[in-house]
């Protein structure tokens, strides 16, 4: 059964974070991937991906493929793509092969497959599609709707929230810079007839701050005036739409717009190494951070990452193999953290993560997990076989109440995990 949109009066803080326990760590779920390969090879794999948590099982153990979200075949070991035919039913299958004929590729195509791996197998790749893989069709969109008439903003939700998007409903319109803040929205629809505040005025008044100037607005209103249609595409409006309002239409617009909206969005905030936030958009998401735990109280915590002796390796094996660890790296972090986190290249070989109603303590726990689970990873280049390991600082908001303040103390942090030898985590602490 669908979850009814997200409702906020004009009373409430928004919070879209469960709580965790004191004495809990953050985990993420677990996955599973089919292999379709000899002994050795399946051997290889699973240890592979069990550095990154995921499990390995054989397609001849009878996994019902449902539960899996991707599978790997080698067509060595299914000439036919008979096996690959019928796991491409329900999951995503990728051949493991370095066969790049384009006659096989056109086989592989019409038997199912949905991309080709190199042997020998990438965990980071195999990461990378198995995150793709569980995403939908319709990017992880949010649209927020303002507008005084709930029972007519309730009948948008729900259909929006039938092909895929999230939506959140607000009734007060003095209430859009919070929400916005909190909720993140890729594309506004606003009523423009509302008794609090014209929804002209709101959209300007949100224009004003840099950070929303791009925010998609699609205005709504029964009034047909040519003049207020030319004023809401004066200010930046992407559509005026009268009322009342064709709703398959409606979702038609939104779901163009929102998915152009996210790509845009993505372009301009990921780190194009690692496909993570990029330095600028993470400071901006941390601002917004803060602003929310000052309304609601809820603390957090962020965590600055570094990888040890990163120099000697990018002198020692190239900045190939150097952008291999990073890449690595990123993979791991977005695996191990919760989806509620927001995970950053700082610079360099530096990473920043902001874990949502966490304690440094809490925080502390997880970072060793993914500590411990990133020094076991073994890396190969000229030859050669090395680990790498990585240091960091924490530091939390509730004693750290501004983002200069935060960010400063989780530098310090990390200075002192670096002079204690590297390969841990510490705690900045308040003094006295």
């Amino acid at each position: 059964m669908k979850a009814s949109a997200m409702k906020i009066s004009s009373k409430e803080n928004l919070s879209f974070h469960g709580d965790i326990d004191e004495g809990s760590t953050l985990t993420s779920p677990e996955r599973t991937v089919i292999v379709v390969d000899s002994e050795s090879n399946l051997k290889e794999i699973t240890h592979k991906l069990a550095e990154f948590g995921l499990k390995v099982i054989s397609h001849t153990e009878g996994t019902r493929a449902e539960s899996v979200v991707v599978a790997l075949v080698n067509p060595e070991y299914d000439p036919q793509l008979e096996i690959c035919k019928s796991l491409s039913k329900k999951c995503k299958v990728l051949l493991t092969t370095n066969d790049r004929n384009f006659e096989f590729k056109i086989k592989a195509v019409n038997m199912g497959a949905k991309g080709l791996l190199n042997l020998p197998v990438n965990a980071v790749e195999v990461l990378s599609n198995l995150e793709d893989a569980r995403k939908s069709d319709m990017p992880d969109a949010r649209v927020l709707i303002i507008d005084d008439d709930e029972l007519t903003a309730s009948v948008y939700a729900l259909a929006l929230e039938e092909c895929g998007l999230r939506v959140a409903i607000i009734d007060d319109p003095l209430r859009a810079q919070a929400t916005i803040e909190d909720f993140r929205p890729d594309l506004v629809i606003m009523d423009i007839d509302m008794p609090q505040a014209n929804g002209i005025d709101v959209a300007q008044a949100i224009r004003l701050d840099p950070a929303y100037m791009s925010l998609p607005i699609m205005f709504l209103s029964s009034i047909y005036q040519k003049d207020i249609q030319e004023l809401a595409r004066e200010i930046g409006g992407d559509d005026f739409i009268k009322k009342p309002v064709d709703v398959n239409y409606l979702v038609k617009m939104v779901r163009m717009r929102a998915v152009r909206a996210v790509e845009l969005r993505q372009l301009m905030v990921q780190d194009g190494l690692t496909g993570l936030l990029n330095h600028v958009a993470f400071k901006e998401r941390l601002t917004g951070e803060l602003n929310r735990s000052k309304r609601t109280l809820a603390t957090f915590s962020v965590a600055l990452l570094d990888l040890d002796h990163f120099k000697s390796i990018n002198d020692t094996y190239g900045h190939q193999v150097g952008d291999t660890v990073i890449q690595t790296f990123a993979t791991l972090l977005k695996n191990s953290f919760r989806n509620i986190d927001i995970i950053a290249r700082y610079g360099g070989e530096e990473f920043a993560v902001i874990l949502l109603d966490a304690t440094p303590e809490q925080s502390e726990k997880t970072v060793n997990r993914i500590r411990s689970a990133f020094e076991h990873i073994e890396f190969s280049a000229a030859g050669c076989k090395f680990h790498v390991t990585f240091s960091c600082g924490l530091a939390g908001s509730v004693t750290n109440p501004s983002e200069e303040a935060l960010l400063s103390a989780a530098d310090v942090a990390l200075y002192q995990a670096k002079a204690n030898g590297r390969n841990c985590v510490r705690i900045q602490r308040p003094v006295g």
